[in-house]
């Protein structure tokens, strides 16, 4: 494992593991304690994930981009017993009510906790020996990024997390030889659980960025640099990547031969672009969730170009089936995502009737629509919540979104639904361009393209960003208001329709 200018070999890291996990059992952390971890990429963030397991605590990952008050409700609501911080991370937690064992890592920042003990005397603390557990025990919560209400808690069990990393070795072609290029944080579900910890299994290497502030030239150079095989870059980065010449002449030149990307509908235009650009590294697309599996559907890399905008099919210890509005399930057509796994979480977090309800059926609802054609290819088109229905027709968003990222002036798009007093809900197109953007060479291209029902009646440009969470999808919550106010009408509640957000 390389972090930076540090390598770190299988026996140090067995060494320190064994070491820190008696540290934290003689300073109190018992078996089934929830231990929230604030910590930027690192090699303790490693060291503590096993930690923690191996002493039969349970690692609640918090996301470095949360805010304080986020921090204040993961650590409420998981009922924490233990915290892990990095210096980097103690201004934001300083204010809050804390639990009362807090293990900085690294110290020496602006600001310092009266409480806090240092990661490094955990090293030389003797404990009893450390208690036995079961692989049924739970070993970690994960919160979701909240893109509609509280984040709730996603329990996965030591066997689940086997499950989720074991399969990929064959569903991915994992091997001992690769090199993976770990770029997004740890404290995201696939951080850590996309082809780093399989890789791990196997005694191949991972290579880890530092977390915030990565762009695609530095991803491209450090590839380049460790000669990694694979990565995985969410979409931002990808368009990033479209968009920047050198960086894909540095790809061309490396080793890497695959990289993976998901977290929201890559627009095929985009995919087909960069498979043409990058012809010995395929862009694939794979779709998965905190819930589990991570990654629950793949492309294989030969599939890419054919199946260019596919999530694939299930993983091989993954069933996928379909419910249609009338609540009909079956293996193929178009409705909510619903999966089968070993890999699956095991319910939410003190939420019994969200977790029964999330289990309906016998399956894993998960909020998200797809077409599944007969070969079980899926295709994700969008969310539940974000579906509208104008006329009494369902509108995918992410259908006319692919259509508009087709034109190459358009940087973001992202479509929503506002009342309208006929058709109930009609779609709105936001649009943030490169450079100036005709709205009506926009509107007529998607006359050509989409159905008279799909088009959207409006065509709103925005000169910033659109509004992401901390894992970077977007936020069309905020969209929707946003586009009322610039739209000059009256601001109304969300639809009815909205499901909670299971991811």
């Amino acid at each position: 494992m390389t972090f930076g200018a540090r390598d770190v070999d299988f026996d140090e890291m067995s060494e320190r593991v064994e070491r820190l996990a008696h540290g934290l059992h003689a300073v109190g952390v018992k078996h089934g304690d929830r231990v929230a971890v604030l910590l930027r990429n690192s090699v303790e963030w490693v060291e503590v994930f096993f930690a923690l397991h191996h002493l039969g605590a349970i690692c609640v990952p918090v996301n470095i981009l949360l805010r304080s008050g986020e921090i204040e409700h993961v650590c409420r609501d998981g009922d924490v017993n233990a915290m892990v911080v990095d210096a980097g991370s103690v201004a934001v937690v300083a204010d809050l009510p804390l639990p009362s064992l807090v293990v900085e890592v690294g110290g020496g920042g602006a600001v310092e906790l009266d409480s806090s003990i240092s990661y490094e005397s955990l090293f030389f603390h003797d404990s009893d020996a450390l208690p036995s557990g079961s692989d049924h025990d739970d070993a970690i919560m994960y919160y979701s990024s909240g893109t509609s209400g509280l984040p709730k808690a996603a329990v996965h069990t030591h066997e689940g997390v086997l499950w989720n990393s074991i399969h990929q070795i064959a569903d991915l072609g994992i091997t001992r030889d690769d090199v993976y290029l770990v770029v997004p944080s740890l404290s995201w579900a696939a951080g850590f659980h996309d082809v780093m910890l399989a890789l791990m299994m196997l005694g191949g290497r991972s290579v880890i960025m530092p977390t915030g502030g990565t762009s695609i030239d530095q991803v491209a150079s450090t590839a380049a640099a460790q000669r990694a095989t694979k990565t995985l870059l969410v979409p931002t980065l990808l368009k990033q990547l479209l968009d920047d010449s050198e960086s894909q002449e540095v790809i061309r030149n490396s080793k890497l031969t695959y990289i993976l990307t998901g977290a929201e509908p890559v627009p095929r235009p985009m995919i087909d672009a960069l498979n043409d650009c990058l012809p010995a590294c395929r862009i694939v697309q794979g779709y998965g969730l905190s819930e589990g599996p991570t990654i629950a559907t793949i492309l294989s890399s030969d599939e890419a170009a054919r199946r260019a905008g596919s999530a694939g099919r299930p993983n091989s210890i993954t069933e996928v089936a379909v419910q249609d509005p009338t609540g009909n399930i079956s293996s193929s057509g178009e409705g909510e995502i619903l999966l089968r796994s070993f890999a699956t979480m095991k319910e939410y977090w003190r939420r019994p009737d969200e977790t029964a309800a999330a289990f309906a059926d016998g399956w894993l609802h998960t909020g998200d629509v797809a077409a599944v054609d007969e070969e079980g290819y899926v295709t994700i088109t969008g969310r539940m919540k974000d579906m509208i229905i104008s006329g009494g027709l369902n509108v995918y968003p992410s259908e006319i979104e692919a259509v508009i990222y087709e034109l190459k002036e358009i940087a973001e798009v992202a479509v929503v639904g506002i009342p309208d007093d006929k058709w109930g809900e009609v779609p709105v197109a936001i649009i943030v361009g490169h450079g100036d953007v005709d709205t009506d060479t926009i509107r007529e291209y998607c006359r050509t393209r989409l159905s008279g029902y799909k088009t959207p009646r409006e065509f709103v440009l925005r000169h910033e960003p659109l509004p992401r969470n901390p894992s970077g999808k977007v936020l069309k919550r905020e969209l929707r208001p946003w586009a009322l106010e610039n739209l000059g009408r009256p601001a109304t509640p969300e639809p009815t329709k909205i499901q909670e957000d299971h991811k």
